[in-house]
């Protein structure tokens, strides 16, 4: 080691405080010193659990089949940790292999653009950026190492400026194409020539003001593609903070934007939620460094691991920023965001909190699911209802049957995906998602989200959700209608984490899931077993309750899922119109209740009263109760005393 490196030192500070954990790095670098390789970190976009030797690299030939390998192997991220693990325990001989493997890239694929892709080159860039500047800390570049690895950059560069098309100015593709250039150039001056580095930045400006919108959502509509592009984002902002250059205001907009959303996508339990193409994987370090760049501590703070993300520390060399008094910033509970669909709830920051989340946006890149109207749920930190991943981008029945509505908690229409793919990232039409509304008030949110369907050789209709949540008895209802011309059915699909048993409690429309009740009316109902991936290449299986009602031009399902022990029963309680005789039958797109019943003899009413009627009067009777509003709530105490919330009139 030279003992003029002072980052060596701060590295290994930093491990003594337990911001850095050298432990994975460490047995990874260990593998590939053996020409071992398996890709596994956290936020690998598609990792491995197999490791496969090849020694000799052959760099060109994948060993399982996927492409998908390869281009992981190209991407070099292994030499972080031997960087790593040479700070770590001041044994360079891992230092050496990082040099010897980023050397024999360059004699092995240099010459071979054909074999490159832009996403890779950009990636690759940006992994060299900190490794190449400890090399040339720890005087391991002869000149001739530096002037060869000089102008692979340059090289790398020029592949991507003129591969560069306009399709990744809407694509994650794009934004890690250029972070890596920029990154690189800001670490190592003059690496980049001023045009390149311009042209970099004018297209990461673009892709910011296109691809997320102005309260941090990235408009791919997946959490693992989020995570990707605020990671670079973070990294270009650490790197032009290091060096003293000002960032141009709309990156350092959506960057902060991002750094507020990204709460919202994890988990009681710590995990990221799985939406669109995503892994249940644990992003505290990401929280962790961005809170550091920000100064600040959050609400979810106590509750992260304390370890930084090392490719950001070292590309920032975060030493640089206090590590005490921190500012706090709170972060809201509630987040609504209807330029992309999406809204989140949960009642704390605890690792034992309910949370909730609604999508109804447009599906966004190839890495969308049809989940129109889906929803996710969480009760008392345990997972209840779930989307189950993405597995693979080889097209095939696997990869097809995850993005499939049916393997989301959706509505679905003759059992129709109303979002068909022609390959692992084109559809053959897609729906519509036509309108979402909101309603905070004490006691009660909701969410309305409205869809429509029209498959190519399917049916077309207009799906309504209903979704209420009462946060105070952790209970949350759906009520949903489908509108299609003639006669149809219905389908409502629950997809339950795989450590739910789901079994049906009786024949009244009451099931056991875990240690949830969930109630429903449906006329059907079929407990099967469907794919779950908590991880790219990881594949396992959940179990999907399906819920059939047939239909007649209009129709109408519900359910309410709540902790056992919260709703004897829930039921569709008798509805008379005003001055109708009891005995006149109010059809259900007119007035659609159903009651929930504690056990302290409280009683809770949803009304949805979907159509306004124009033969006879607009009130209605439930159970005796008066009613009016497109959408309300009504509270009937044990006393007999009345609350009622309309939500919407």
């Amino acid at each position: 080691m030279d003992s003029s490196n002072r980052w060596r030192q701060t590295v290994q500070a930093l491990i003594t405080q337990h911001r850095l954990d050298p432990a994975p790095a460490i047995k990874n670098a260990q593998r590939v010193m053996r020409r071992e390789f398996i890709f596994d970190h956290p936020f690998d976009m598609e990792p491995t659990n197999v490791a496969y030797t090849m020694d000799p690299i052959t760099w060109q030939h994948t060993p399982n089949g996927d492409p998908e390998w390869l281009y992981m192997l190209k991407r070099q991220e292994y030499l972080l940790d031997l960087t790593l693990a040479a700070q770590a325990t001041d044994d360079d001989r891992y230092l050496a292999d990082a040099k010897t493997l980023l050397l024999e890239w360059i004699s092995q694929n240099l010459a071979q653009p054909q074999t490159w892709r832009t996403i890779d080159t950009g990636i690759r860039l940006m992994n060299w950026a900190p490794v190449v500047a400890e090399l040339q800390a720890e005087k391991k570049l002869s000149a001739a190492d530096q002037a060869q690895i000089a102008d692979a950059v340059t090289r790398q560069m020029a592949y991507l400026r003129s591969h560069f098309a306009d399709r990744y100015l809407l694509s994650n593709w794009g934004v890690l194409i250029v972070t890596g250039p920029l990154v690189y150039g800001a670490l190592h001056p003059g690496a980049l020539t001023a045009d390149d580095a311009a042209w970099a930045m004018q297209q990461l400006q673009t892709m910011c003001a296109l691809q997320i919108t102005d309260d941090g959502i990235h408009w791919e509509q997946s959490a693992l593609y989020f995570l990707e592009v605020w990671r670079d984002l973070l990294a270009v902002a650490l790197a032009y903070h290091r060096t003293g250059t000002a960032l141009p205001a709309v990156i350092t907009q959506k960057l902060l934007a991002m750094c507020d959303m990204a709460a919202q996508y994890v988990l009681p339990d710590g995990t990221l939620l799985q939406v669109g193409d995503s892994d249940a994987v644990h992003i505290d370090s990401m929280l962790q460094t961005a809170n550091f760049f920000l100064h600040r501590t959050t609400p979810q703070t106590p509750h992260l691991a304390p370890a930084l993300d090392y490719l950001l520390v070292s590309i920032g060399q975060m030493s640089r920023f206090p590590l005490t008094e921190f500012d706090y910033a709170p972060l809201h509970k509630v987040v609504d965001s209807p330029a992309s669909g999406n809204f989140f709830g949960r009642s704390s920051w605890n690792t034992d909190a309910d949370y909730w989340h609604v999508i109804n946006g447009n599906i966004g890149s190839g890495h969308g699911h049809a989940n129109l109207g889906h929803f996710d749920l969480v009760l008392h930190g345990q997972p209840v209802l779930v989307d189950p991943g993405r597995y693979t981008y080889v097209d095939g029945p696997e990869r097809r049957a995850l993005k499939d509505a049916a393997a989301h908690n959706t509505v679905m229409l003759n059992g129709e995906n109303y979002d068909v793919p022609t390959g692992s990232w084109s559809y053959e039409r897609l729906a519509e998602p036509m309108a979402n509304m909101v309603y905070h008030g004490p006691g009660l949110t909701s969410v309305t989200s409205v869809y429509h369907v029209d498959p190519v050789a399917g049916t077309p209709g207009t799906v309504t959700r209903q979704f209420l949540w009462l946060p105070a008895e952790h209970t949350w209802i759906a009520l949903d209608s489908v509108a299609a011309t003639g006669e149809q059915t219905m389908q409502v699909q629950l997809n339950f984490a795989p450590q739910v048993t789901v079994t049906r409690a009786n024949q009244q429309g009451l099931w056991h899931a875990g240690a949830n009740d969930v109630f429903s009316h449906a006329e059907q109902s079929t407990l099967q077993d469907g794919p779950y991936s908590p991880k790219y290449n990881t594949l396992s299986r959940l179990t999907r309750l399906t819920l059939q009602a047939s239909i007649r031009d209009v129709g109408f399902s519900d359910v309410t899922i709540a902790p056992r022990g919260t709703w004897r029963d829930v039921s569709v309680p008798a509805v008379r119109q005003a001055e109708r005789p009891a005995d006149f039958s109010v059809a259900q797109r007119y007035c659609f209740a159903i009651r929930l019943d504690a056990f302290d003899g409280e009683q809770v009413y949803a009304v949805w009263q979907k159509e306004n009627t124009a033969d006879g009067y607009q009130l209605y009777f439930v159970d005796d109760i008066p009613v009016f509003g497109n959408l309300s709530v009504i509270r009937r105490a044990a006393d007999g005393q009345i609350n009622r919330q309309i939500i919407r009139l």
